[in-house]
């Protein structure tokens, strides 16, 4: 005997038995509260049931409906793959959140080494911006391209619509200036790799940040093709600066900057900030004056 089902407001009700089971996933348990979305899917021409609830919105600035592929319409968000975790490259946002809500604003104050995190029900995953390209229509932002990596959380593929609201978990201040290198392991590797970078410390080299680190060893240009002598022309003996990577952050006292024999830049740092953290092979590191 098939007890008829019911949905409020998209989500199965609690006690609730499937009409058919060839339609509606079979033995999803009966919960106090119902966490379950039925999506009618066109394209397929089939319903799919969703284990994806609402995200946390604690601390998040919007929630957005997730699609399937081209560019985000109002309200809307995918990741490049259709994934949440390591394989994702690109994280694309409408301007517009699901409640209508223009964000642009606080879109645009994520600069890059920002750290955002996606709360996508019950899963929560963490990444680094390394990039940021902006999409308009009309001369307006219509939405944003973030190239991102990888930090921590949940790993997994969303059923379409899931909600996510997006938190901002480190942001770098975009009046600023700022240079972003990545992680090299090999000291023949910075002057070879646009962008790259090492730290000279009193054991050698090395991707440790801690009191031992006294100079940064980086390429001729970051990762977005800036002039490292150039950027720390501009700053001042004595002046304050800071590495951050993903949610570490270590602050230094400049002190000069130089050109060395292999074409690399070498800058005479002193930590004030008695951080310790390592950074892993290709790991992007900013650096904020």
């Amino acid at each position: 005997m098939a007890n008829e089902f019911k949905v409020r407001n998209g989500l199965i009700v609690t006690g609730s038995e499937y009409v058919s089971e060839s339609i509606f996933a079979p033995n999803l348990p009966s919960e106090a509260n119902p966490a379950y979305y039925i999506t009618w899917k066109q394209a397929d021409g089939e319903f799919q049931i969703s284990q994806l609830t609402p995200g946390n919105t604690a601390n998040t600035i919007g929630c957005w409906d997730s699609f399937n592929s081209g560019d985000p319409a109002s309200g809307q968000w995918r990741t490049n793959n259709g994934t949440v975790g390591n394989t994702v490259t690109e994280l694309l946002i409408n301007v517009e959140d699901k409640g209508g809500n223009n964000l642009n604003n606080s879109l645009a104050s994520l600069a890059i080494g920002s750290v955002v995190t996606l709360y996508v029900g019950s899963f929560k995953t963490s990444f680094e911006i390394t990039g940021i390209k902006i999409f308009y229509n009309l001369g307006v932002p219509y939405f944003y391209i973030f190239d991102v990596t990888y930090l921590s959380g949940d790993q997994y593929t969303y059923i379409n619509p899931a909600e996510m609201c997006l938190g901002i978990a480190a942001s770098v201040p975009t009046n600023q200036n700022c240079v972003t290198y990545k992680a090299v392991t090999a000291f023949s590797s910075i002057a070879s790799t646009t962008g790259g970078g090492m730290f000279i410390a009193n054991t050698g080299y090395t991707l440790t940040v801690d009191l031992d680190v006294y100079y940064f060893q980086l390429n001729n240009s970051d990762l977005n093709g800036i002039s490292t002598s150039n950027f720390f022309n501009g700053v001042t003996p004595g002046q304050s600066i800071t590495l951050t990577s993903g949610t570490n952050t270590a602050t230094f006292i400049f002190n000069y900057s130089s050109t060395s024999n292999s074409g690399t830049q070498v800058v005479g740092v002193k930590m004030t900030s008695n951080s310790n953290f390592t950074l892993s092979a290709n790991q992007s590191f900013t650096i904020c004056a």
